[in-house]
């Protein structure tokens, strides 16, 4: 547990809390596509198209915003710059959750079976994954450079997990010993939870950069 204090960040109250509702409606997307992955359903599919609506219309408001403030005199352009950036990497973070719905929805139409090795493997990822996300909110409110570090960290050792499992996955693949047919699917999912967790440490990164502004 990192001990998380208030810094010293400029983030506007408005646009905190409007990126902590965005953070919050992809986290609550990650956990239905994990709840979906473990099974796969029609209506698992259709609580995630309903979450992608919410975070669209979450993301939307969140760029609205920051748009209405950056063309203020008192904020402008430059000011919003790192902010749309956190936008765009929201907006990557649905994109690859969308990648993982869509895998989901080929297990169920094609009911592709996955060893208990993978299913463990995936499960880890994505719960790592969801940790991640689920930090995010307290990182946009207290802007603390110490959970910041702790995310970067974590980031780095759920890559190196991730790796392994590919390349180990590939060589039972070459062995024979996984399925040919659940395997683009398995390392699809994996692709697209390294890219959720790859701009989670975008966002981090840019909100600590913001705090260590005097």
């Amino acid at each position: 547990m990192v001990h998380v204090e208030r810094g010293k960040g400029m983030i506007d109250k408005e646009v905190a809390e409007q990126m902590i509702q965005v953070s919050r409606d992809l986290a609550e997307m990650l956990e239905l596509a994990f709840q979906a992955f473990r099974r796969p359903t029609e209506e698992s599919i259709k609580d995630l198209d309903k979450a992608r609506g919410r975070v669209g219309q979450s993301s939307s408001e969140l760029k609205k915003l920051l748009i209405s403030k950056g063309s203020s005199k008192k904020n402008g352009k430059e000011w919003a710059k790192p902010f749309l950036s956190m936008a765009s990497s929201f907006d990557r973070m649905a994109y690859n959750i969308e990648g993982i719905v869509y895998q989901v929805w080929i297990m169920l139409q094609k009911d592709v079976p996955f060893s208990d090795r993978a299913i463990k493997e995936v499960n880890t990822v994505f719960q790592e994954a969801m940790d991640l996300l689920e930090d995010l909110p307290d990182l946009i409110l207290t802007q603390n450079k110490s959970l910041a570090q702790h995310i970067g960290e974590k980031v780095r050792s759920v890559f190196k997990i991730a790796n392994a499992y590919s390349e180990e996955h590939e060589r039972r693949l070459i062995e024979g010993v996984c399925i040919p047919k659940s395997s683009p699917i398995y390392l699809g999912i994996l692709e697209s939870l390294d890219g959720v967790i790859a701009h989670t440490l975008e966002v981090s990164g840019k909100i600590a950069s913001l705090s260590s502004k005097p």
